[in-house]
């Protein structure tokens, strides 16, 4: 079995747009088939003469219940193609799906019409939440018009799934090139930057994704103290718990710190961190992570706002 291709969002988001000119481009084309799978019927319909051009079998599946692992490997070996794009309901939840045991090669696609995002993040967190959980990539079509809130949208998705990869895209769908790095709520050249509440989730995440423009910097945070039972170095996790989607769904925010009298802090209390950010890599997890050096903390009572809500 080739690769499968998963495309998830809501209806008008621009599912349809996206695979369709996917399968025109060059480098996507087949000598195979390809199956694509319908789980709604769309405000875009596919154009029928091109379908048959680039030899695509369009295939139904119109309730949730239908979406089993049965019944997508009878599909399958009824069209018998050389791979499969989904365009699945956004309406439905992606947590509980299963796929065929063999198809391990599954690509996942998020579309999100910018326009409708507020809207979406406010009354669906959970769907929003799952649609970029397992997702590669994150598409924002429309998104010309909300250059000052696409920052926001791109932490609130980067929350969920750190390692999502998002494009931009105008209302004719050409890609933005936009630069983060002034839409953060704090000052990058401060000698020292004051990381309040609010802005640790920003920090955290845009950390994960340019953590080099933060070596060097000292910063100053409040953030709950988390001790490991085997204890192999002198650091502890500065903690904080962010809402992703809802009060059952809570991720963990943290910056390892080194700090020479770690047995003087008790577990779980809560701190104001100040120190010095340098990286280093742990091959466990193959990646670099900040370090921040601890040159003061003050042990204080808990926040008032003690989880971030970053969607």
């Amino acid at each position: 079995m080739g690769k499968v291709y998963f495309v998830n969002g809501f209806l008008g988001a621009g599912k349809t747009r996206f695979i369709q000119e996917l399968l025109e481009e060059d480098y996507f084309k087949i000598k195979g088939k390809t199956l694509l799978l319908l789980c709604e019927e769309g405000e875009t319909e596919y154009d029928d003469y091109l379908m048959q051009n680039l030899n695509v079998e369009i295939k139904k599946i119109e309730n949730e219940e239908d979406f089993t692992p049965d019944n997508l490997t009878n599909i399958e070996k009824e069209s018998n193609p050389e791979r499969i794009i989904i365009e699945f309901n956004g309406m439905w939840m992606r947590k509980d799906l299963e796929f065929p045991w063999y198809w391990n090669d599954i690509m996942e696609i998020a579309i999100f019409d910018t326009p409708s995002f507020d809207m979406y993040a406010r009354n669906m967190k959970s769907l929003l939440s799952e649609q970029v959980r397992n997702a590669y990539m994150a598409v924002f079509f429309s998104a010309d018009g909300f250059k000052d809130k696409l920052a926001t949208y791109r932490r609130n998705v980067k929350a969920v799934n750190p390692k999502l990869n998002i494009v931009f895209k105008d209302k004719d769908g050409d890609d933005i090139v936009i630069r983060f790095e002034d839409e953060l709520p704090y000052d990058l050249n401060a000698p020292l930057i004051d990381i309040t509440d609010d802005a640790f989730a920003a920090f955290y995440l845009d950390s994960l994704d340019n953590i080099d423009r933060y070596i060097g910097k000292r910063v100053r945070f409040t953030a709950q103290v988390m001790k490991t039972k085997d204890q192999t170095r002198k650091s502890f996790l500065a903690g904080r718990m962010a809402m992703t989607c809802c009060e059952q769904d809570l991720s963990l925010f943290g910056v390892i710190c080194d700090y020479d009298q770690i047995d003087e802090l008790i577990h779980g209390s809560w701190a104001v961190i100040e120190g010095t950010l340098s990286k280093e890599f742990f091959s466990k997890y193959e990646n670099e992570f900040l370090i921040c050096k601890v040159e003061d903390i003050q042990i204080c009572g808990k926040p008032k706002k003690e989880i971030i809500d970053v969607i």
